[in-house]
């Protein structure tokens, strides 16, 4: 099985599900959004994306020997490069702050919503370069976290990022030609309720796992579980959109934003879990070369995996 395939396919594939459903807050129907998409010559990020590439950025730079300050800094520097990409109120109010007061970005970050710091799906929309490159690491929980705290320093925002982060790990040795993921999903799952370690997650992604028994229409689950910005909803709604049609990538998007509430971040959570298991050469090549920066995102993709395979 090829792995830098996998790690291309979890990063471009995140960074194509963040762009598609930014474009998706515009249309209702599949077949509008797929003229959409054709019609445009370039595909373009949000700082979904952007923040995903600083952590690939981060780990790369420092060979995957970094804390939480470096990638806090990376962050801060991509953000004064391209301020556009449609940051929440969270991150700069963060990076400002250290500008003026000096501090470290986790202390800042701890400070938000009067010291309970943010829950939001921040820190997990960002995961996939993570995910990939930690996937045979025992302590990806607290990688993760590392991570998180950046900018997201509630239990909540941390476990969402986690989960994602060790569900990638999960797909990414698994062969999508030989491996058949629909008999094993309740398994995985259960494997991924033990992993998570708020009560938060673990009732929603029980609920997640009687939906998929059910074969839950995405709709009818959005409903029952959510889809906004709040990492707790997102989360576990992106992971039963990737669990209901994991084979398809084009569908499974493409259905899945239509019908979220933060489309764009729901994408690029539930892409990079479909890249993941995938891996590139499953995703459509016209909708890769229209993603913009491609060829930074992939050479990113290939720099982790350079890293990782003179680790192994």
């Amino acid at each position: 099985m090829d792995i830098k395939s996998k790690f291309l396919g979890g990063i471009i594939g995140s960074a194509l599900g963040d762009s598609i459903g930014e474009l998706a807050f515009n249309y209702h129907e599949k077949e509008e959004l797929i003229k959409e998409i054709n019609n445009r010559k370039a595909i373009r990020y949000t700082d979904d994306t952007a923040m995903a590439i600083g952590i690939a950025e981060t780990i790369i730079s420092n060979k995957g020997d970094w804390a939480t300050e470096d990638l806090g800094a990376q962050f801060h520097q991509n953000y004064k490069r391209e301020p556009y990409r449609g940051y929440g109120l969270g991150p700069p109010m963060i990076f400002r702050t250290v500008e003026r007061e000096h501090k470290k970005y986790q202390e800042v970050a701890e400070g938000l919503f009067g010291g309970d710091g943010s829950y939001g799906n921040g820190a997990s929309m960002r995961i996939a370069p993570l995910g990939v490159f930690y996937y045979e690491s025992k302590n990806i929980y607290e990688i993760a976290k590392r991570a998180a705290v950046a900018t997201h320093t509630h239990p909540l925002g941390i476990d969402g990022a986690a989960i994602l982060a060790k569900l990638i790990s999960i797909l990414i040795p698994k062969d999508p030609d030989k491996f058949d993921i629909k008999q094993h999903e309740i398994e995985i799952l259960t494997e991924i309720i033990e992993f998570a370690k708020t009560d938060e997650y673990k009732s929603k992604l029980s609920k997640i796992k009687d939906l998929l028994e059910k074969n839950a229409d995405i709709i009818d689950a959005e409903k029952i579980v959510g889809s906004n910005v709040l990492a707790f909803t997102s989360v576990p709604f992106s992971i039963f959109a990737f669990f209901r049609n994991p084979y398809s990538f084009k569908d499974a998007l493409l259905d899945t934003v239509l019908v979220s509430r933060d489309r764009d971040t729901v994408g690029a959570m539930m892409s990079g879990l479909l890249g993941s298991f995938l891996g590139i050469n499953k995703i459509p090549k016209n909708w890769i070369n229209k993603l913009e920066n491609m060829e930074y995102i992939r050479q990113l993709g290939t720099s982790l995996y350079e890293i990782k395979k003179r680790e192994l």
